[in-house]
Order: C-alpha cells, then structure tokens, then sequence
C-alpha cells in the first residue's frame, strides 16, 4: 500500500544511507505536497526549490534512476536517486524565478499507468516544496484524509495570521486589495488629490499624494508618504475619530515598504465605519513600536 511505503522509506533511506542529505524533518512533513501523476504524465502544479534547500519526492512505484532528465543538472549541488526516491538540493547560482524542466520516467512503461512524468521546478526560495509525494496509482482514503486535515490546519493558521497581523507585508485583501490591484473602482466614492485640513505638530510626515475612498460603511485612505524622521517608520495602529470623539480602529494597515525620508511608501488604511457622516474626522497613526504617532484633523470622505 503507499501509505506503508511512504512510512517505511525514510527509515530504510536513514539506515542505508541511501541519501547524503539530512532526512526531512516534522515540519517538512507537515506541509508535505501530495501530488497525482495525470493520465497525460503531467504534474498538476509546478514544484517550488530554494539554493541550499532539499527538495524530496517520493513515489509509489520505482523509477529509472538512469534516465532521469533535469534540465541544467549541473546548477544543482546534489541530485540523489533511490528506487522510488529523489531528492534535489539546487545550488545557490540558480536564480530567483527561474523555471526548469524534470522528466522521470517509471520501471514498468508497459502497464495502462502513465509511463513517464513530467514536472516544472520553479525556483522561489520563500516557498520550497521540501517534501511531494507523487501518486501514479489510485490513492489510498487515508491519504487523502491526511491531505483534508493539512489544508485544514493552513486554513486555520491564516485565519489566526489574519486576526493577529498588524503592520503585514503580505499581500493584502478585500477593500485594500482592491485599492492595490485596480485603477478602477466601480461603486466606490474617490476623491483623488485627497489632503487633509492640518498635520498636528511636530508632523513627521509629508504627503506626496492622497486618494479617499468610501463604499457603505467602509472608508479607506491610500496615501504616498515621506518622512522627516531619521528613523523609518512602521504604522502598526490607525484610528478614525469623528466629531464626538468616538474611535473606529482600522484593520491592519498595509504599506509597500518602510516610509523613510529617501524613499516614498504607499500607506492603505481601511476603517468599517458605523457612521453616516463623511466629513469631520481626525486621523491617529501610531508605529509598530507605539513610540511615534501623528495626527491629522479635517479629514474627510466622498
């Protein structure tokens, strides 16, 4: 069954010293790709490889360790085979994005399964495949029951990410994704050339641009800053306060980069705001140290 294969092998890898490289560890084998080989013989996604980084599949059928192809081989510090083993350890003169070509083919072409399979290595050092388990034959339920409890349990982490994030610089969602990825907002108030009334001094920041934005009971700012401080800053809160002093904290402020004085940052602020009025408000930004804040006062919406 594969499910004991896959058991098995790294114990018999480990004791027979098959392989150089260190056997993966748990936490590889949490996030373990498991891919299925389709009748085309071609891999259902590509798989990702980092310079320095082991990358390890495992099969449920043996190769032809011999007829192994990869594309630019020699770019790789190791490329260890066993009998339904590889394991690829790209060297560091690989380039970020790069997009090489492995074939392997398997011991019995004879049969109705796809003789040969055929992947794409793409190099992203952020985000390696450390372990794929490729699947010619029919998987088994319990392999499948795993793959269900993984994805779960990334589901959960990001959910968890997304509640505790503040000041990311990951790739943002909803509202402020739409503000990034788009020029065009349908439904959506805009007042380009956006600036408010006065900066409370002393005022660290200077506003290249600004763009408003309101759509129901969201408002979202998307300014371009610089900064007159010598050390760079970081938003980690925003607060939107209108006329009778009530607070609305926005979430998770989004920023390109760190906004410096030699270098302008885009800063996106979104509030869920349980308010009809859309002029009046005073802005609070404070850095992820709560150290530093400023204040802007006559802010308001279209």
């Amino acid at each position: 069954m594969p499910s004991c294969l896959f058991v098995a092998l790294p114990v018999l890898l480990w004791s027979t010293h098959v392989l150089a490289a260190p056997p993966v560890g748990g936490d590889a084998v949490e996030g373990t790709l498991r891919m299925e080989v389709g009748a085309d013989g071609v891999g259902t996604r590509p798989i990702h490889i980092g310079p320095g980084v082991s990358t390890t599949l495992l099969f449920d059928t043996d190769i032809q360790q011999e007829q192994l192809s990869l594309e630019s081989r020699a770019q790789f510090a190791r490329v260890s085979t066993g009998s339904s083993v590889l394991v690829l350890v790209p060297s560091n003169d690989l380039q970020g994005g790069s997009s090489l070509k492995l074939s392997i083919p398997f011991k019995d072409p004879g049969s109705a399964l796809p003789s040969r399979l055929s992947l794409t290595l793409v190099v992203d050092s952020g985000a390696v495949d450390r372990q794929v388990e490729v699947f010619r034959r029919v998987r088994s339920a319990e392999s499948y029951r795993q793959e269900v409890q993984q994805l779960r349990a990334e589901i959960e982490r990001l959910r968890q990410e997304r509640v505790s994030s503040g000041g990311s610089t990951r790739e943002p969602m909803g509202f402020r994704g739409l503000l990034m990825g788009s020029t065009q907002h349908p439904g959506i108030g805009v007042e380009k050339d956006w600036e408010p009334a006065k900066c409370r001094r002393p005022c660290s920041f200077k506003l290249e641009r600004g763009t408003a934005f309101t759509a129901g009971p969201r408002r979202a700012l998307q300014l371009v800053l610089r900064t007159a401080d010598e050390k760079p800053w970081i938003i980690g809160r925003a607060v939107l306060v209108d006329r009778k002093g009530k607070e609305w904290q926005s979430f998770p402020p989004f920023q390109t980069g760190p906004i410096a004085a030699e270098s302008e940052a885009t800063l996106i602020l979104e509030f869920d705001v349980n308010n009809a009025a859309l002029d009046g408000y005073q802005l609070i930004v404070t850095d992820v140290d709560g150290a530093r804040t400023v204040q802007w006062s006559g802010v308001n919406f279209p």
